[in-house]
């Protein structure tokens, strides 16, 4: 049987130096998980317009503790943390209020086999969201330690997929530390919230506040316009010792008539006066730049490049 198949081109890329191992193409009807006797049994329209679909998934290995509900390679089971084979977790260890829910979809991803027996695998399986009152939600999706380090043995929400978007049509907020205490009773880190791409700890930094940011930078910009009023002064003084120095005489001896100004010191004090006036000029137009231009782009509220986000706040 001809199986429709279309082809999506991935961009081979070198992510950090890693290089990014894709197939090249990936076919919309896979039945390589099944057998050949089974594959053409298969119906041309299977599936098509939401029909019934005949497509391999492994068989998923039940704990004595678990109650499952599936539906062709769609999950949700409901027992006690396991991340893994049975032995996993702290319902292998046989702790208790390790009551867990686990949402899964696509075991054993990429391509899913029929003859197959599975654990849970929150390395390979296609999307999970995972629910447990008592696990290391940090070392179960292999997350780096960050600044706040790992969460063990505490309740944990995980959510994996290839791609996870989280939606608010009037906002989102995430907010740490709204009670005292954690589900154990003890006492809550007042951890903050952490953005680690690539799952890469290395160059983690504290996010600048916007604000705090405006007042530092209008706080030098002062200082800057402090530092060019001294300069301006200076030249303005220059500009003026260069002028009598231009036009100065002496005294002559024994007539006593003052002399003519030195030949070497006019074209030079004239030269110089002339240089002072243009640093004035270039001293004014630096000044305008950063007071008004400069401040009114970065640092004005109803600025489009206005250094602070319209929307995003953090504490």
């Amino acid at each position: 049987m001809a199986t429709p198949t279309y082809q999506i081109n991935l961009t081979y890329k070198i992510i950090y130096g890693i290089p990014n191992i894709m197939p090249n193409t990936i076919d919309s009807v896979d039945y390589s998980g099944f057998s050949s006797a089974i594959t053409e049994t298969i119906p041309e329209n299977n599936g098509v317009n939401g029909r019934a679909m005949l497509e391999p998934f492994p068989t998923y290995i039940t704990a004595p503790c678990e109650k499952v509900t599936q539906h062709g390679n769609s999950w949700i089971v409901l027992g006690r943390d396991r991340p893994a084979s049975r032995a996993s977790g702290y319902a292998g260890q046989g702790h208790t209020q390790a009551s867990s829910i686990d949402i899964v979809v696509g075991r054993g991803a990429p391509v899913p086999t029929s003859n197959i027996n599975v654990d849970p695998s929150f390395s390979n399986d296609a999307a999970r969201i995972y629910i447990s009152q008592k696990t290391d939600i940090d070392d179960n999706f292999r997350i780096v330690n960050g600044g706040m380090g790992k969460s063990i043995a505490k309740s944990g929400i995980g959510i994996k997929a290839d791609a996870v978007r989280i939606i608010g049509t009037e906002g989102i907020k995430l907010v740490t530390r709204t009670s005292a205490t954690n589900s154990k009773g003890g006492s809550a880190a007042p951890s903050g919230i952490e953005l680690i791409a690539v799952n890469d700890e290395e160059g983690l930094q504290p996010i600048v506040k916007g604000q705090n940011m405006v007042e530092a930078l209008s706080g030098l910009e002062d200082r800057i316009s402090d530092l060019s009023a001294l300069v301006l002064n200076f030249l303005k003084a220059q500009a003026s010792f260069n002028s009598s120095i231009t036009s100065h005489t002496h005294v002559s001896f024994p007539i006593g008539g003052p002399t003519t100004p030195s030949i070497e010191l006019l074209p030079a004090g004239i030269n110089a006066t002339l240089e002072s006036a243009e640093a004035m000029v270039d001293n004014f137009k630096g000044r305008m730049n950063t007071n008004i231009l400069w401040h009114n782009k970065y640092l004005n509220p109803m600025s489009s490049k206005y250094i602070c986000s319209k929307y995003n706040k953090v504490n």
